[in-house]
């Protein structure tokens, strides 16, 4: 399976992540290390952004910094397991641009789609409630919560 994923991941590699965070973080990496799914990345984004400045700022805090260092060796370094999607490298509709800025929301999470545009499964995993809410009639994207997804993977 090939799919995006927001910045819930960085995110809960931190040490005040909640328990049920990292619970879900380990349940995701260890499936998708055994199934052998491809992430793809956005390159620039706020995901790598945040990916990038964990790794620095917990560089002295062991647990965290070796859990985030093993999921960039083993997954964001891998080509098998990561593939970087970069300027000029998609084809994106203006209408999820559209999308995004109605109703004064930002554009902030259009990396998503641009990357998801790459995959065959169009599929984005998200904590964001609002972003699946807005996009519940757009038709070629597949938003899923990461609680639902969690439960069929």
């Amino acid at each position: 399976m090939e799919f995006v994923v927001n910045e819930w991941l960085p995110e809960y590699f931190k040490p005040d992540a909640t328990d049920e965070e990292k619970e879900k973080l380990e349940k995701f990496l260890n499936k998708f290390m055994v199934r052998g799914d491809k992430l793809f990345v956005r390159r620039p984004s706020e995901f790598l952004r945040k990916v990038e400045l964990f790794a620095k700022q917990y560089q002295n805090n062991n647990k965290v910094y070796t859990e985030l260092k093993k999921f960039i060796t083993n997954i964001l370094l891998d080509s098998d397991r990561c593939f970087f999607v970069d300027d000029d490298e998609f084809e994106f509709e203006d209408t999820i641009t559209d999308k995004l800025t109605e109703g004064g929301n930002t554009i902030s999470d259009k990396y998503l789609f641009e990357a998801a545009a790459k995959t065959a499964t169009k599929t984005i995993i998200t904590t964001d409630a609002k972003l699946k809410k807005l996009m519940v009639d757009e038709g070629t994207y597949k938003i899923e919560l990461l609680a639902d997804f969690l439960t069929t993977y």
